[in-house]
């Protein structure tokens, strides 16, 4: 913060205010990785009472060694640097890439440091090259398997239609065996054809980074299944499940009566890109009338082609409403005017914050059945689910409020109040003292 406003920068900024209230010394460290291009930074600043450090990471993010892992990020030395300023007795990780940023490099270096070291799993990349994206509306068991996850990543990332996902799987692992994929230039294509070596880093470095951390944590017992299918010991996991990140003490907004009308009102909140599904929410109410359904949109106007291609989606829809970004402090009681939060995934999400924000302002959430959003929504108790990536399966679930506008009120009075973040700074020093 305040650069990225997402739930892992939320989520690391409040436990770091949750553990100053406690007495504990806090900093940030955080990876400068646009300098390449402009040349700039800001090396140390604070924002909200939290001192932030940056270190200088110069190296291109699209260099294809640094990915492959062949080259390591050349901001180790930097990262070094603010680790001997700062002497720290903990070093906890809160998103990790494999690219420049933050890596396993930057772990290994903390651990030889001397600190205790935990890695908090904000998403599920650690295990998966696609994030767990479904097929035929099933759920990954989430297992690495070379030859599985590569042509998945084919079928998913490249598009390329499973009748041929699969040979051309079997041609990569052939040429990553046998070396002669180090002979191809480096590029898109080496970059695909290198995708069975990648899987297996993906392995090798879950397993490395097991042993290297006191502690892995995790947001879901779903992950923790995951992670446990992979070989990771269950003496290394922790769950430490989602909280509200707003102040304490604040109480669920009550509904204040039963009688709901036409239309019905929804909210999107998050960041417009592909990954949230925003494309499907807009495809899936555009049959509607302006009688039956009120949108609005709340995220950063960004000039991607994402958001731009969005726009011009909902053209000419008068009942959707793009109404840009909002304060944190506004969330609560933006959320609380709708009937119900729409969050069309298509991904699988580690435990969206939006849905604890929604459950605490009172509303359900209507999303789709992905992990993350299944753990903490029963259908047509607290929220509604549709199938991942699934126009008509929206359509559906939007047409049953239409016809039924009281089943709202009674998810309403089903919601149960979120944890507060204090319940999880506890469980964290619990878990610095224990491992």
């Amino acid at each position: 913060m305040p650069l990225h406003k997402a739930g892992t920068e939320i989520y690391t900024h409040t436990l770091a205010k949750s553990q100053q209230a406690s007495g504990h010394k806090v900093a940030v460290i955080t990876p400068h990785i646009e300098f390449y291009r402009t040349g700039e930074m800001n090396q140390q600043y604070q924002y909200d009472g939290v001192d932030v450090f940056q270190f200088l990471e110069t190296a291109n993010p699209k260099n294809r060694d640094i990915f492959s892992g062949k080259k390591k990020p050349e901001g180790l030395k930097n990262f070094l640097n603010i680790l001997e300023q700062l002497q720290p007795d903990i070093v906890h990780f809160h998103e990790l890439n494999r690219s420049i940023g933050l890596t396993i490099e930057h772990v290994k270096i903390a651990k030889q440091f001397g600190a205790k070291v935990y890695v908090t799993m904000h998403l599920s990349f650690y295990t998966c090259n696609t994030n767990l994206l479904i097929k035929n509306n099933k759920l990954c068991n989430g297992k690495i398997n070379t030859i599985l996850c590569t042509s998945c990543t084919y079928n998913n990332l490249y598009s390329i239609p499973r009748s041929l996902s699969h040979p051309l799987t079997l041609l990569s692992y052939f040429l990553t065996q046998t070396g002669f994929s180090n002979i191809i230039n480096n590029g898109k294509f080496k970059t695909m054809i290198s995708m069975p070596s990648t899987i297996r880093r993906i392995k090798s470095d879950l397993i490395a980074l097991a042993e290297m951390a006191d502690q892995l944590i995790c947001l879901t017992e779903w992950y923790k299944k995951i992670l446990l299918l992979n070989e990771v010991p269950e003496r290394k996991i922790s769950v430490i499940t989602q909280a509200f990140t707003g102040s304490k003490g604040l109480s669920v907004i009550q509904t204040k009566n039963s009688k709901i009308n036409l239309p019905i009102r929804i909210i999107f909140l998050g960041r417009i890109q592909s990954q949230k599904g925003v494309h499907i929410l807009i495809e899936a109410c555009k049959s509607f009338s302006t009688e039956e359904l009120i949108v609005d949109i709340y995220g950063k106007q960004e000039n991607t082609d994402y958001y731009n291609n969005c726009i011009k989606q909902s053209a000419g829809v008068k009942h959707i409403n793009w109404k840009g970004s909002i304060e944190r402090s506004e969330v609560l009681q933006t959320i609380s005017n709708y009937d119900i939060l729409c969050l069309p995934s298509i991904f699988s999400e580690m435990s969206p914050l939006v849905i604890q924000e929604a459950f605490m302002a009172g509303i359900p959430v209507m999303a789709s059945r992905v992990y993350g959003n299944i753990e903490l929504i029963k259908n047509g108790e607290n929220g509604l689910l549709f199938d991942f990536n699934s126009i008509q399966s929206l359509k559906d679930q939007i047409k049953l409020l239409i016809n039924d506008p009281e089943l709202i009120y009674q998810m309403k009075k089903n919601i149960m109040p979120p944890q507060f973040f204090n319940v999880v700074a506890d469980k964290y020093s619990k878990i610095y003292q224990t491992y």
